[in-house]
Protein backbone atom coordinates (compact mmCIF):
# COMPACT_ATOMS: atom_id res chain seq x y z
CA UNK A 1 0.00 0.00 0.00
CA UNK A 2 1.49 3.03 -0.99
CA UNK A 3 2.41 5.61 2.13
CA UNK A 4 0.00 8.39 2.53
CA UNK A 5 1.95 10.19 5.26
CA UNK A 6 1.67 14.03 3.98
CA UNK A 7 -1.68 13.42 2.98
CA UNK A 8 -2.57 12.99 6.80
CA UNK A 9 -0.05 15.75 7.50
CA UNK A 10 -2.11 18.50 5.18
CA UNK A 11 -5.53 16.83 6.46
CA UNK A 12 -4.61 16.98 9.88
CA UNK A 13 -3.03 21.13 9.91
CA UNK A 14 -6.08 21.86 7.62
CA UNK A 15 -8.87 20.64 9.79
CA UNK A 16 -7.01 22.19 13.11
CA UNK A 17 -6.93 25.31 11.34
CA UNK A 18 -11.02 25.47 10.25
CA UNK A 19 -11.09 24.51 13.58
CA UNK A 20 -8.77 27.06 15.00
CA UNK A 21 -11.00 29.41 12.83
CA UNK A 22 -14.22 28.05 14.15
CA UNK A 23 -12.50 28.35 17.53
CA UNK A 24 -11.73 32.41 17.39
CA UNK A 25 -15.54 33.02 15.92
CA UNK A 26 -16.79 31.40 19.08
CA UNK A 27 -14.75 32.91 21.37
CA UNK A 28 -15.51 36.61 19.75
CA UNK A 29 -19.11 35.87 20.38
CA UNK A 30 -20.06 36.54 16.82
CA UNK A 31 -21.26 33.10 16.16
CA UNK A 32 -24.28 30.42 15.49
CA UNK A 33 -24.85 26.96 16.65
CA UNK A 34 -23.40 25.48 13.08
CA UNK A 35 -20.47 27.15 13.99
CA UNK A 36 -20.21 25.42 16.79
CA UNK A 37 -21.14 21.91 14.86
CA UNK A 38 -17.75 22.63 12.75
CA UNK A 39 -15.51 23.31 15.14
CA UNK A 40 -16.70 19.93 17.32
CA UNK A 41 -16.38 18.17 13.58
CA UNK A 42 -12.79 19.56 12.90
CA UNK A 43 -11.33 18.90 16.44
CA UNK A 44 -13.00 15.34 15.56
CA UNK A 45 -11.39 14.69 12.29
CA UNK A 46 -7.66 16.64 13.27
CA UNK A 47 -7.70 13.92 16.41
CA UNK A 48 -8.17 11.24 13.69
CA UNK A 49 -5.60 11.83 11.86
CA UNK A 50 -3.15 13.01 14.69
CA UNK A 51 -3.92 9.43 15.38
CA UNK A 52 -3.37 7.42 12.39
CA UNK A 53 0.55 10.08 12.19
CA UNK A 54 1.49 8.33 15.39
CA UNK A 55 0.36 4.47 15.62
CA UNK A 56 2.68 2.00 14.58
CA UNK A 57 2.73 0.25 11.18
CA UNK A 58 2.19 -3.21 11.80
CA UNK A 59 4.07 -5.28 9.17
CA UNK A 60 1.61 -6.90 6.32
CA UNK A 61 2.00 -10.64 5.78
Amino acid sequence: MQNRRSYRIIMTIACFVFAGLNAYRVFTGNYSTMDLILLVVFLLFGVIYLFLLFKKNEPQQ
